[in-house]
């Protein structure tokens, strides 16, 4: 009887470090998935950040505000990229420089300076005067 006790204690004892050394591996495991969900939240949000700063540079007012009116006219200093696209003969890239234009200048003094922006001649002045306000 004291031989299968002996043996018994042995088998506890293997079975013991055994069982130690599973939960000790799952402790390093789940401080390395800790470790690396860490590292990619920091990552994704520098990627966020990133993403905000470059949608603020398309627009100096957020989408879901509109800054044209019912009568359609078009607010020179308060518009984004998709409402300035609105205008006859604005594409992406110049709806880009008037928001440029605008950021650079401190907004437009008046109507005609929309002549000022590179890529807006005349005959755009012209097709939109109707509808461009302050």
């Amino acid at each position: 009887m004291h031989l299968s006790m002996n043996l018994w204690n042995s088998k506890s004892y293997i079975f013991i470090i055994l069982f130690w050394s599973l939960i000790s591996s799952s402790f390093v495991q789940a401080q390395s998935f800790d470790q690396n969900f860490k590292e990619w939240k920091a990552k994704q949000q520098m990627y966020d950040q990133k993403l905000s700063i470059q949608h603020a540079s398309h627009s100096s007012v957020p989408k879901s505000s509109v800054m044209t009116d019912s009568s359609g006219q078009v607010h020179l200093n308060q518009a984004n990229i998709d409402e300035l696209q609105k205008l006859k003969g604005i594409g992406e890239k110049k709806a880009q420089a008037i928001i440029e234009y605008r950021q650079k200048n401190g907004g437009f003094k008046n109507i005609d300076e929309f002549k000022s922006v590179k890529g807006i001649g005349p005959a755009i002045f012209e097709k939109n005067k109707a509808r461009l306000t302050l």
